[in-house]
């Protein structure tokens, strides 16, 4: 199964999310938190509040593109990776 990518198109630039490879750093939402709005219905990604300069920098500082977070709890529903499942089981490491 391929993953599922969401890809918004704006006037200068493209931004591709795949929730399957992110962490949830919030480090996109923290930085720019008018082109990555939280907690909305609907769309949630607005690639024309940034220059494409602005973007790539957030993709940069991005941690999802450099850790490869494996699930030690073993609730993932995306193993080997972290999908943050252990939240809901409270799963608690040493």
């Amino acid at each position: 199964m391929a993953p599922k990518v969401e890809e918004v198109r704006g006037k200068r630039a493209v931004i591709r999310f795949e929730a399957g490879k992110c962490i949830h750093s919030r480090h996109c939402v923290l930085g720019r938190l008018d082109v990555f709005v939280p907690n909305v219905q609907g769309e949630w990604i607005h690639p024309d509040r940034a220059t494409p300069e602005e973007i790539a920098e957030l993709a940069h500082n991005c941690p999802s593109g450099y850790w490869v977070p494996l699930c030690r709890c073993w609730a993932s529903k995306n193993k080997p990776y972290c999908d943050s499942s252990h939240k809901a089981i409270a799963f608690s490491a040493s």
